[in-house]
């Protein structure tokens, strides 16, 4: 009887071909859910909005080298033109974009099926004693049932959805696929030169080159692969004999130069200024990043452990480390990935294979969990360092029991519950608007995934719900762009008044485009601004002389204002166009009280009321208190203060209303309930002193103390 753990055995080539089918069957079921699923995120920026060179319209050679060369992000070619070809036969269809990234994740676990497979039997011929279980037994095991459970947890593992569901990230699943193939094709050239088939071998060392090159032109962590070939090659054929061997010396130079050629390729011939730049537009400095990602990678560790969906997020809100102790895990962190490090090289001798999953698993993590500036955490970036887990998983299972069947049975089980879970994770991704909602319950204080959920309200013309979400990453932390499409769901509800405040933010926050000029004019025309409008649409057609709308609608404002003349006149005959336009009633009231037709200027404000009922918008709460001011000037005092203490009643927190009832107060000789009201008004965030120091309505009470203090307190 064989007393290896897991001996040498000849495999028949349907049994393989039962396992590979397994393996489909089990992979299409855990993403048959995801074929409508929306694009989301990225997708829009690099398929569907922003990326006009991907959408490849006649199938041409020119229009391919156009998404591949042209197509968002640069040097990564390949996956550009399958977003092409996508485009090409299904438009914005998701469809055959979720079934291309299936069908790479089906090729990729085959590679990774057969190179488990050759690894295992070259691992296993050259172990001189059999590893025992723990209870002491050997079992016989074919390297074929090892690959298969370690490729079948893979496969349906729901850390992968990241990889497979998120379309865009066909970047990640791509490069691993051909990384994978060239490291197939590199084992199966060596072991047909140690038979001799010297033009065989030449033939699969032509499709390594290749594959490295496809690889390269997926995604810039291939630059790996060549240290890896190295390493493999170290480990498994040259028996972990001394580097510094004669024949080994070329092998290690060439692999440097092609490590240090991608290298320059990526980051340029000067990659530490490279490095530098690329935190330019980040939040964080390298130091904290690189103390970060200590943690992150152990957390990828306990996501690969406990993938429960809850714990799964596109948009990850993760704390970041500024130094050794803050937060304390940092440096426990750091202790346990050497104390791994140090493992894998101890290990090496008596454990090779279980070393060199240690190094897979680090090793391909290091460029993009380590000094470049690009996002702390992406669950995308283990599907490629994440095979060799599976695979030191799985042995240690079948080492640990006694019976065959055991470590099979527990395997099964393990990859049922994982299909499982894979499958309710990719529930989430079948909308936009159900992916951010998952991720702002998982993210409550991070304001990405509150605007990228109020976008997609956005998108669905649900303005109500977008402004609520886009308001909530505002409050966590302000971005322009926030503000702007702010302004653009405003001016769908034709609250032009609120739409005129979120463009100005944005502009107050370096978003000065010709866009924003542009919308901000509109909406300013809309309230009947015009003047403002006309010097909007001026710098709008300045900045941007090629768009013509900027032009057009400022040559058909001032068309319309020449026809009306005069103000008024104007503001009616707009009124007129848009009978439903709450914002030019108010503005038509102004213009009356500058006329001091007060009648008017009542009637304005009250049609205000009318149209937009007793609500908190901008409009109601401006004509409400227009309204006070004309009523406290005709001497009708109660009026103006029932229109104030609404004011209050609706907007408890703005403290301009208590600042104007203050001044009511003032200007009938109320002393004491002028006192009350300001000092209401300072501690809800008044703090215009200049405005209370010129307000005529607070003269009589300047020589109290309480003016006083305030002056002091200002």
């Amino acid at each position: 009887m064989d007393n290896s753990i897991l001996p040498r055995t000849h495999n028949s080539k349907w049994i393989s071909g039962l396992f590979i089918l397994l393996l489909i069957i089990s992979a299409s079921f855990v993403y048959s859910n995801t074929f409508h699923n929306s694009f989301v995120y990225d997708d829009i920026n690099f398929i569907t909005k922003n990326d006009p060179h991907v959408h490849m319209t006649v199938f041409s050679w020119e229009k391919i080298k156009e998404a591949a060369f042209e197509g968002q992000p640069r040097h990564r070619y390949l996956p550009n033109i399958s977003f092409a070809i996508n485009y090409y036969f299904g438009k914005e269809n998701t469809f055959g974009y979720h079934l291309f990234n299936l069908a790479i994740h089906l090729m990729t676990g085959i590679f990774l099926f057969f190179f488990f497979l050759l690894t295992l039997r070259i691992y296993f011929e050259k172990i001189k004693s059999p590893p025992r279980s723990e209870a002491g037994a050997s079992i016989s095991v074919s390297p074929a049932v090892i690959s298969f459970f370690a490729v079948l947890i893979w496969l349906v593992h729901p850390v992968q959805t990241n990889g497979v569901t998120y379309v865009c990230q066909r970047m990640a699943s791509m490069v691993a696929m051909f990384y994978v193939l060239a490291m197939l094709f590199y084992v199966k050239g060596r072991l047909v030169l140690l038979d001799g088939k010297t033009k065989t071998a030449v033939l699969f060392f032509t499709g390594c080159i290749i594959t490295v090159f496809c690889a390269v032109a997926s995604k810039e962590n291939a630059g790996a692969l060549p240290v890896f070939i190295l390493l493999y090659e170290w480990f498994f054929f040259a028996d972990l004999k001394d580097f510094r061997s004669y024949r080994a010396l070329p092998w290690i130079i060439i692999g440097l130069v092609v490590f240090t050629g991608i290298a320059i390729y990526f980051l340029g011939d000067d990659p530490f200024q490279r490095i530098l730049n690329s935190y330019s537009r980040r939040e964080f400095t390298l130091p904290q990043r690189v103390l970060t990602e200590f943690r992150v990678v152990v957390y990828y560790l306990s996501l690969i452990a406990l993938p429960f969906p809850g714990r799964l997020i596109l948009d990850h809100d993760y704390p970041l480390s500024y130094s050794f102790f803050d937060p304390m895990p940092t440096i426990f962190c750091m202790g346990l990935l050497f104390g791994l490090a140090v493992l894998a090289f101890y290990l090496a001798k008596k454990e090779r294979l279980i070393s060199f999953c240690i190094f897979w698993f680090l090793g391909n993590l290091v460029i993009e969990s380590s000094v470049i500036g690009i996002e702390i955490i992406y669950e995308h970036r283990l599907y490629l360092p994440s095979m060799f887990v599976y695979l030191m998983i799985t042995i240690i299972v079948f080492r640990f029991f006694k019976s065959r069947w055991a470590p099979i049975g527990l395997l099964t089980a393990i990859a049922v519950v994982l299909s499982l879970l894979a499958h309710q994770r990719n529930t989430i991704w079948q909308s936009d608007i159900s992916f951010w909602t998952d991720s702002v319950k998982k993210a409550p204080d991070k304001a990405r995934p509150y605007q990228n959920l109020a976008y997609s309200y956005q998108m669905e013309k649900d303005f109500d719900h977008a402004l609520v979400y886009y308001q909530k990453s505002i409050d966590i932390k302000p971005h322009p762009v926030v503000f702007f499409n702010m302004g653009l769901a405003y001016s769908k509800k034709r609250h032009y008044c609120e739409a005129v405040d979120a463009y100005i933010n944005a502009m107050k926050l370096n978003y000065n485009t010709p866009q924003a000029h542009s919308n901000l004019a509109i909406a300013m025309a809309n309230m009947g601004e015009f003047q403002t409008a006309i010097k909007h649409f001026k710098q709008a057609a300045a900045m941007n002389p090629d768009d013509t709308s900027a032009k057009r609608n400022l040559a058909s404002l001032l068309n319309f204002l020449r026809r009306c003349k005069n103000q008024i006149t104007c503001v009616r005959n707009r009124i007129q166009q848009q009978p439903d336009n709450a914002a030019l009633y108010f503005k038509l009231g102004m213009l009356y009280e500058k006329q001091k037709n007060r009648q008017e200027a009542i009637k304005a404000y009250k049609k205000v009321f009318e149209m937009v009922g007793e609500s908190a918008r901008k409009v109601f709460l401006l004509s409400l208190n227009r309204l006070a001011v004309v009523y406290s000037v005709t001497g009708e005092t109660d009026r103006a203060i029932e229109m104030l203490k609404k004011g209050i009643r609706l907007v408890p927190d703005n403290p301009h209303f208590y600042y104007q009832l203050a001044g009511v107060y003032a200007g009938s000789n109320d002393g004491e309930m002028a006192i009350e009201w300001l000092d209401k008004a300072v501690k809800k965030g008044f703090n215009n002193w200049d405005q209370i120091k010129s307000d005529k309505r607070f003269d009589r009470i300047r020589y109290t103390p309480y003016y006083r203090n305030l002056k002091k307190q200002f």
